[in-house]
């Protein structure tokens, strides 16, 4: 899907609208609004065989007992001390060769993925970095970097989406650092650098590290997420790591609008016309009718008062099937106290997500014309 930018300043005060533009719906309903889509962001690579692998390496090292792993464990040179935990596949036996080629898969999939933010050239500290937002807080996206990547102490990763840190560096954690989730999930954060990654101890981490160079884990770090090293090697030290729960984000690339005020309407329409997530606005290919929307101080016997004490999302899908032909009601003018709404122009085949926050009074006027 291209780009897109929406605009729709309205602004009510009792019986008043002033509006720079309108969309119309094809339920047939004309709101106020007021939105901003966001970009697009990544998704979850498909991991393919290696999901239910938390720890996959060419060599796997353990020395000390101690070691707790829930989760598949991939190698053809195994530890010297195997770690307690539930493990379906332990070993080279498949789909360990399967495994390995998906998570290669996946590493082009994450390198394929456009920056969403990029660091400074050079190292940068995760947890102190001021460049791309607040301090220590990161929300969905990729971000890329050209030198080594430390966790240097607490760090947020806050929003549901996908989280990709990517560097042709090293991956470097600070002794007790933590990696905190708000919001996130750590199936959907993902860490690739170039060089070696090496957790120091009590670190608390979260999300799965991709890095062929190697995966060395320190003492009681605590680990939600995967190492992923096919080809290289994993080594553990008296450590927790557990698969995560599979949570599939939905996209950042979601439009809100919200109502505020009282819109007053002379049709039926009942919540449910709202709820339904295939909903869409009129491309701008359409036929120039318009609906255009009044405010009264009182209700007309025939409007209906719809109101939505929860928000109600309209989700937003990426090259979606066209819709059904339904036809724009004609235009019919303006009521009492109206102001007209132009039209803003979108184009064909774009869904765009509502949230309706408030009670809604809807204005539409019906043509007797068959």
């Amino acid at each position: 899907m291209h780009p897109f930018s929406l605009s729709a300043m309205i602004s009510i005060k009792h019986t008043d609208v002033r509006a720079t533009s309108m969309i119309p719906l094809l339920l047939a309903a004309s709101v106020t609004l007021s939105f901003a889509p966001k970009a697009f962001a990544a998704l979850p690579p498909p991991l393919g065989a290696a999901t239910s692998y938390a720890i996959l390496g060419s060599t796997f090292t353990n020395t000390t007992a101690g070691t707790l792993v829930t989760g598949d464990i991939g190698f053809t040179t195994g530890p010297a001390v195997p770690p307690a935990g539930v493990h379906n596949n332990y070993g080279p036996g498949a789909p360990y060769a399967l495994a390995g080629s998906d998570q290669n898969t996946a590493l082009s999939v994450l390198a394929a993925e456009p920056c969403t933010f990029t660091f400074p050239a050079g190292a940068v500290n995760l947890s102190t970095d001021t460049t791309h937002g607040p301090v220590g807080v990161y929300t969905p996206g990729v971000y890329c970097g050209s030198g080594a990547m430390n966790i240097g102490g607490p760090l947020t990763l806050s929003g549901n989406g996908t989280f990709v840190f990517r560097t042709s560096g090293a991956l470097t954690s600070t002794a007790g650092a933590i990696v905190a989730l708000s919001g996130a999930s750590a199936c959907n954060v993902f860490w690739t650098p170039g060089q070696a990654t090496t957790l120091a101890a009590n670190t608390t981490m979260a999300g799965t590290v991709i890095a062929n160079a190697g995966i060395t884990v320190g003492a009681n770090v605590t680990w939600s997420g995967r190492a992923l090293a096919f080809g290289g090697t994993v080594t553990t030290d008296t450590v927790t790591i557990a698969l995560c729960a599979t949570v599939v984000p939905t996209s950042s690339a979601q439009s809100s609008a919200s109502v505020s005020s009282t819109v007053s309407s002379s049709s039926s329409l009942s919540s449910s016309s709202f709820s339904q997530a295939n909903s869409s606005l009129q491309s701008s290919s359409a036929p120039r009718s318009s609906i255009r929307s009044v405010v009264s101080s009182r209700s007309r016997r025939s409007s209906r008062r719809t109101a939505f004490p929860e928000p109600v999302i309209l989700a937003l899908v990426e090259n979606p099937p066209p819709p059904p032909d339904v036809p724009l009601l004609p235009n019919t003018g303006i009521g009492e106290q109206g102001t007209d709404m132009p039209w803003l122009p979108i184009a064909a085949g774009v869904f765009v997500a509502l949230t309706f926050l408030g009670t809604i009074i809807l204005e539409q006027r019906l043509s007797s014309k068959r």
